[in-house]
């Protein structure tokens, strides 16, 4: 739930939490910006775009086809929620690795870069890791135009998910398909949406939560008492005004069928 920032809830970190720290996503984020000021590294008319080996029409017309391409596009309102989404890193196991808490409308790359990052940061030097993403073909080549990861790409290889791949323009999937690279086995890349699809009955509760509530225009959070009342004072003042809001539109309704409506108070209290 989105409110204003001086009234944040208290920082309740888990001490072996698996969120990758705000201030060091903030920092990657600051790190892409500055990056792409400095202008791309590859040649914008060249046929291909430094050792990628497919064609530059092809990867535009890929980026054109996922919405997770486009970082532009909005997924998710910042109005109303602070927190717009989560992207993990999973082993090929479908263990969850570390997760990211998106604050973004849309699906940036820098929140990528923060998790693969933070692998490398655990892992020894002579390791080469086979990252499996949706958009794999153009996470790879925002590293190679842009510089990300410079120090790592060495030891990176890049495929797409394998339910993803034919989404995917044909040249493009005769590169990263997972099944025609070298040392990516039978995995399938499709562990998130295992574990997406395990977490799905929590969010219709976890949807709006947290200690800040707002009541009447008042904040319920760390300057305030905190009780269940209060959470319980929310939730009836967001029923009170869906059911006037029905309630109006079942009322006119009649009025305009010719039938006679005697209007009555069914609301006790106000919040």
């Amino acid at each position: 739930m989105n409110h204003d920032y001086t009234y944040r809830d208290h920082p309740l970190r888990h001490p072996n939490t698996i969120f990758i720290p705000e201030d060091e996503v903030n920092m990657m984020e600051e790190y892409v910006e500055d990056r792409r000021s400095r202008g791309c590294r590859t040649n914008k008319d060249a046929d291909y775009e430094g050792d990628i080996r497919v064609p530059t029409s092809v990867l535009d017309e890929c980026h054109e086809s996922f919405t997770a391409a486009d970082e532009k596009r909005k997924k998710a309102s910042t109005d109303f929620f602070s927190d717009t989404g989560l992207m993990a890193l999973l082993c090929r196991h479908d263990q969850v690795l570390w997760l990211v808490n998106m604050k973004s409308a849309g699906e940036k790359q820098h929140y990528a870069l923060a998790l693969v990052n933070r692998l490398f940061e655990h892992l020894p030097a002579p390791v080469t890791v086979g990252l499996l993403y949706d958009i794999g073909c153009q996470f790879h080549r925002s590293c190679i135009k842009w510089g990300f990861l410079e120090e790592y790409l060495p030891r990176l290889a890049f495929a797409i998910s394998i339910f993803h791949a034919y989404g995917h323009q044909w040249p493009c999937q005769l590169i990263y398909h997972p099944r025609k690279c070298l040392g990516f086995g039978l995995s399938d890349g499709e562990g998130c949406e295992r574990l997406w699809s395990a977490l799905k009955k929590l969010i219709p509760s976890l949807r709006v939560s947290g200690v800040n509530y707002r009541s009447s225009g008042q904040w319920f959070g760390t300057d305030h008492v905190f009780s269940i009342s209060s959470g319980y004072s929310f939730l009836i003042h967001k029923l009170n005004i869906f059911l006037r809001n029905h309630l109006k539109d079942l009322v006119a309704g009649y009025q305009e069928s010719g039938l006679l409506v005697r209007r009555s108070r069914i609301f006790t209290r106000e919040f």
